[in-house]
């Protein structure tokens, strides 16, 4: 019964903040927002994730910084069920690109270290430029498309 009172709480807390256009958040309502602990949530702001003020001796994160932050990683999801990672879309993940190569992901970490394929690091993980990717696949005939009709990565 706990949780839905939680639950409850966080929806109110989100509808207000939009109401009042809020500039920041306590670091309580962020913890909320992202669903996590105290002590990952003060690790957050221990890494400068994001910009924060003191206002009357706590501690706010400002909504901008925050969204920010939030559009460009993947790591964290939001218990609202808003997608991480808005910003990255031009990018795919190791995964992704293992799936796409029908191979390991430990052999496209070879592949990415032996070619001229763009890789991001975000955060702990590293996304790899879409287009960068496109263009040494059409000129590599051991992982060229199978089917030359068909559409480009993530147009599927």
């Amino acid at each position: 019964m706990a949780w839905l009172y939680e639950k409850r709480r966080r929806t109110r807390l989100r509808r207000r903040n939009k109401r009042m256009g809020k500039k920041s958040i306590s670091v309580p309502e962020m913890r909320a927002m992202l669903g996590i602990g105290k002590t990952e949530s003060y690790w957050l702001l221990k890494k400068k994730y994001f910009e924060t003020v003191v206002v009357f001796g706590k501690i706010r994160v400002l909504v901008d910084s925050f969204e920010a932050w939030y559009a460009n990683q993947t790591w964290y999801k939001k218990v609202d069920g808003t997608p991480p990672g808005q910003n990255l879309t031009h990018t795919i993940s190791i995964q992704e690109a293992a799936d796409i190569l029908s191979v390991g992901t430990s052999t496209v970490y070879e592949l990415l270290k032996r070619n001229p394929i763009t890789v991001y690091q975000i955060g702990r993980h590293k996304r790899i430029d879409k287009e960068s990717f496109e263009k040494w696949r059409a000129a590599s005939p051991r992982y060229r498309q199978e089917h030359e009709g068909r559409d480009n990565i993530g147009s599927e």
